[in-house]
């Protein structure tokens, strides 16, 4: 892979920079707001990411995957409109029928479950068009999005609580103003390039794109459940504050790794694509190194760390932020590793890899949940346990047969 020395150290500065504000947003949010609106806020978006895992992560992944066929074909990019659109009158069509459900139940959250699918689409469109643009080469258009988006997210926070109480759903609102700023800035960059104006299109259909996005979505639920399904498990027994206390913390180390996991799959992954999938081995090999460097780092400044980006409370709970570091960095490894089988049309094979995972969650949880263990140290173990179990089990599946030089059945 080459890659200009220029856009090399502008991307990462850039990547820094997005890591930094969002960080800033973590420090601003988790001083105006108190560990139970905190919890609140979690699960409010964890519900909303319910939806992408269900129908929109699986659709990005096809899109991606078609990515440079369509580019090498001179088929234009609306060729995904299509797609699209079926997908945009599900999330509506399941979005009225919430809506119409909720009124008869409590009127009062029909504007907080409004906020909850809101957010899922903008999400995705954002997602979906800054990994075009990425794996188009269109680097800085993807990276100076990210750091708009943290720059607006944070004026629209310090806008609101001029006139609001700071609360779980004011903070909703302003990542969802910013989110939609962006998408609409996304829009009118993907607009212009040559990719989207070509005139002929491809035809995708519905059969083609289920067969290879059903692995994928049963996959995405799973990961759900093992990353964020601890949320609306320990919100009804009770546990919002312990909750809001641990995602609090963990997000800092968790977005502490991301900032390098980002950087890292910014500059590589586009290469697992052009190259087939035949770089796997060093972008996993590196990816491990990465990790290493950032629980290092950690080890040693990690009460610093934490009440840097938060507030004092939460520098007695720092050894947290590892819980973070080794999910976000699990999540890297697994990354690449389906990329890989998705390129050779084997994403059926993470099935398995994502079942193995969800048993260890529900055993973990079960083993906290009957023992009555349950504290802010130990409602991460189910998380990190699950995550160990999909890696180990993915990097076996790629890398022993990749070794021998056998395909995967």
């Amino acid at each position: 892979m080459t890659i200009n020395k220029v856009v090399f150290f502008e991307i990462i500065f850039f990547r820094s920079l997005s890591i930094v504000l969002q960080l800033v947003f973590l420090k601003l949010y988790s001083n105006y707001l108190s560990v139970y609106e905190l919890g609140i806020y979690y699960l409010l978006v964890t519900l909303s990411y319910s939806i992408n895992a269900f129908l929109l992560v699986p659709l990005d992944y096809f899109q991606q995957s078609k990515l440079h066929y369509l580019k090498s074909a001179q088929k234009s990019l609306r060729s995904f409109l299509p797609l699209n659109k079926q997908i945009f009158y599900i999330v509506v069509f399941l979005m009225v029928l919430t809506e119409c459900t909720i009124f008869f139940i409590d009127s009062s959250l029909l504007f907080t479950v409004l906020l909850i699918f809101l957010l899922s689409p903008l999400f995705y469109f954002n997602t979906v068009v800054r990994g075009f643009l990425n794996n188009l080469d269109y680097r800085r258009n993807a990276i100076y999005t990210l750091v708009g988006e943290g720059f607006i997210k944070i004026s629209f926070f310090l806008l609101l609580i001029q006139y609001f109480n700071a609360s779980a759903v004011l903070l909703l609102v302003a990542t969802i103003l910013a989110t939609f700023c962006i998408s609409v800035i996304l829009y009118l960059l993907l607009r212009k390039k040559e990719e989207y104006l070509i005139p002929e299109k491809a035809t995708f259909s519905s059969q083609e794109v289920f067969h290879f996005s059903y692995p994928i979505s049963i996959s995405a639920i799973i990961n759900w459940i093992q990353m964020q399904g601890y949320r609306v498990l320990l919100a009804p027994l009770g546990y919002i504050e312990i909750m809001g206390l641990y995602t609090t913390v963990s997000n800092v180390g968790q977005s502490g790794m991301n900032a390098a996991s980002v950087i890292y799959s910014q500059l590589f992954v586009p290469n697992l694509y052009k190259t087939n999938g035949k770089d796997i081995f060093g972008y996993t090999k590196i990816a491990f190194g990465v990790i290493l460097v950032v629980i290092l780092v950690s080890t040693f400044f990690s009460k610093e760390i934490v009440t840097l980006l938060t507030n004092s409370f939460f520098s007695q709970y720092s050894y947290l932020i590892f819980y973070g570091i080794l999910a976000e960095g699990s999540n890297m490894i697994i990354g690449g590793l389906s990329i890989y089988l998705m390129i050779h049309n084997l994403t059926a094979k993470t099935i398995v890899a994502s079942w193995a995972g969800l048993i260890t969650f529900i055993v973990s949880f079960g083993f906290l949940y009957f023992l009555n263990i349950f504290s802010v140290w130990t409602i991460g173990l189910p998380i990190i346990f699950s995550q160990l179990g999909v890696v180990i089990y993915m990097i076996y599946l790629v890398f022993y047969k990749y070794k021998k030089g056998c395909e995967i059945e």
